[in-house]
């Protein structure tokens, strides 16, 4: 998402982090649900990660719909500046992630204890930065391209991988991987997103390109990119063994990309079955923006499947994916047709029904030309509750049903700059 220093540095970090970590255990109010099944759901907290003028804040609610909220009622001031917090359901985890452009950095991990209340934070270091996240079985991965091995120092295209075991205190083990030739043209891959096929294997999208040399600068690693009109998909076991490629001409890579940050582009629905979308981010490709499906347990694409949502938006691409809940997926979309770079802005938002091959744009949100920040949102009873920052307003979470793509306003958090993150802490 986004070359170690010397001892120094690293403890200097490590005291930082001590600081910022002395939690106290934090009584948690429990808020119960049902879900569209009517079956009790076990009970749970929405945590909430905000800004404040120069600080980061964690705060805690039992509902999202109603109550406003202020900074001054955060549960914790962190010392460290958490940029990405991320969630999992079993185990039910907060994970928060600092990036520091290719320093250590001091992350977190926060539960909630039987009783609702949450465990002290536990520290862990990730040496190298991250690109890009996700959760397979019972770890948290951070991913990162580019990398140079330790007995090579002329070539950069090996993977680094970290695996955050999340029922053995956050410990964490660092695999790495050469993704050279990888899809049998020479080329190298960067890994975007993970998802646990639930079988033993992750599957990541594969943005391919020309080898970087191990002297060039920058935070992405990724080259050239001579084929912008294939799509690849790797699956992989725990140890990194490689199980197989899906691969496809139908369309370009899946991954939104911002500066050194890779987007997954890849969810599985309800039924199992994984949906690879594809943003068409390159300028040089001459696919539309779709998706493509592998069922579930699959070893190829499904044949029968295309889904080309390029002319459902009339042209507007897509940077983000975020499953809501069914077959349904949201999209963060540019707001300029046929649009994408690092420099582009994305504030616009829709829902595609991929069974159906249905798109619809969000409304009741602040229009695009308003908002000037968003969060990372979290699906909850079949709803997607977004932070969204607009002029002249407080930071909101807005409630979206993908059914119809209208949203509602929820709790705002006055005195905030930003909701960095949503999520819910189940025990």
């Amino acid at each position: 998402m986004r070359n170690i220093k010397t001892n120094k540095t690293t403890t200097a970090l490590r005291k930082s982090a001590l600081i910022g970590c002395s939690l106290l255990t934090l009584s948690l109010a429990a808020c119960s649900s049902k879900d569209d099944n009517n079956e009790t759901q076990k009970k749970g907290t929405f945590f909430i990660a905000a800004t404040g003028e120069n600080t980061r804040y964690i705060l805690r609610t039992d509902n999202l719909e109603t109550g406003d909220l202020k900074i001054s009622d955060n549960v914790k001031q962190l010392e460290q500046a958490i940029q990405t917090w991320i969630f999992n359901d079993d185990p039910s985890v907060a994970v928060g992630l600092i990036y520091q452009q290719g320093d250590p950095g001091i992350c977190l991990g926060i539960s909630a204890n039987a009783n609702g209340t949450l465990k002290n934070p536990v520290e862990f270091q990730i040496t190298s930065r991250f690109t890009s996240y996700g959760f397979f079985e019972n770890y948290a991965l951070t991913t990162v391209g580019g990398q140079t091995p330790a007995d090579d120092a002329t070539r950069a295209d090996y993977t680094t991988v970290n695996f955050i075991d999340l029922n053995n205190s956050f410990s964490r083990e660092v695999k790495s991987i050469p993704t050279r030739n990888i899809t049998g043209n020479g080329e190298q891959a960067t890994f975007s997103g993970i998802v646990d096929m639930g079988n033993g294997e992750f599957l990541t999208g594969l943005v391919v390109s020309q080898p970087k040399s191990a002297s060039q600068t920058g935070g992405a690693s990724t080259g050239t990119v001579t084929y912008p009109d294939s799509v690849w998909v790797a699956a992989f076991d725990k140890d990194l063994n490689l199980k197989r490629i899906y691969r496809s001409d139908k369309l370009s890579y899946s991954s939104g990309r911002q500066q050194s940050q890779y987007y997954s582009q890849i969810g599985k629905a309800d039924d199992g079955n994984v949906y690879v979308f594809s943003g068409s981010y390159e300028s040089t490709t001459t696919k539309p923006c779709g998706a493509l499906r592998i069922n579930k347990n699959a070893t190829t694409f499904d044949p029968d499947y295309y889904f080309n949502i390029n002319e459902k938006t009339d042209g507007y691409r897509f940077r983000k994916v975020w499953h809501v809940t069914g077959n349904y997926f949201m999209l963060e979309l540019y707001n300029e047709a046929n649009s994408t770079g690092a420099t582009a802005t994305a504030t616009q938002y829709g829902i595609v029904d991929v069974s159906a091959k249905t798109f619809k744009w969000v409304t009741g949100i602040p229009a695009k030309e308003q908002i000037t920040g968003t969060g990372l949102p979290t699906a909850h009873n079949g709803k997607m509750y977004f932070p969204i920052v607009a002029t002249g307003a407080d930071p909101a979470i807005y409630i979206i049903d993908p059914a119809t793509g209208a949203a509602t306003k929820g709790i705002s958090v006055s005195g905030a700059s930003a909701i960095n993150a949503v999520g819910r802490l189940v025990y």
